[in-house]
């Protein structure tokens, strides 16, 4: 289940219920037997993360940390080390594009100012309604089809400005097309 933007500013300021507790410790618990008795923190945010929409609340973190018997400031590190994982809220989708020396120059900027057109918004910004976030990444590791973005989970290559209105839309409606 995926939260909407209001239910995400809520989730930020409320205590955790027990139906959130009972999951988190579920997602721990899955992670822990899925690893042979070790803990991928990386799977456990990205778990959260879809489950929160797209960010990691405060509390969440909290209790991940006390049933991986951490403290709250370690793990807040592990995940503000990681670009791709946010403790700030962002939109239903988040769009990563490429700004690496290969997509630089092969027309990144000209793809990054078009979005920033098009939605309206900066790079760290999240769209009015909620369903755009847009952010710059080093590497997607697609150098081969510079320049390059992410939607999610959905890699596209070799763009030009004219592509991204279809996928804006392939996003939209639920993935890649």
């Amino acid at each position: 289940m995926e939260l909407d933007n209001k239910a995400r500013s809520e989730q930020r300021t409320q205590e955790l219920t027990d139906d959130d507790r009972n999951f988190l410790r579920q997602v721990v618990e899955t992670s822990r037997a899925e690893h042979h008795g070790r803990l991928s923190y990386m799977d456990i945010m990205f778990d959260l993360e879809q489950h929160y929409g797209n960010s990691l609340p405060a509390p969440v973190l909290g209790e991940v940390a006390r049933l991986v018997g951490t403290s709250p400031a370690q793990l807040n590190g592990f995940v503000s080390f990681y670009t791709m994982l946010s403790t700030e809220p962002r939109g239903k989708h988040v769009i990563r594009v490429c700004t690496s020396g290969p997509c630089h120059v092969s027309g990144a900027p000209t793809i990054l100012a078009s979005l920033k057109e098009t939605l309206g918004i900066d790079l760290g910004e999240t769209t009015p309604d909620g369903e755009f976030t847009l952010e710059g990444s080093s590497c997607l590791g697609i150098c081969g089809v510079s320049p390059a973005l992410m939607i999610d989970g959905d890699a596209y290559g070799n763009l030009t400005p004219e592509d991204l209105p279809r996928i804006l839309d392939a996003a939209r409606s639920g993935g890649a097309k």
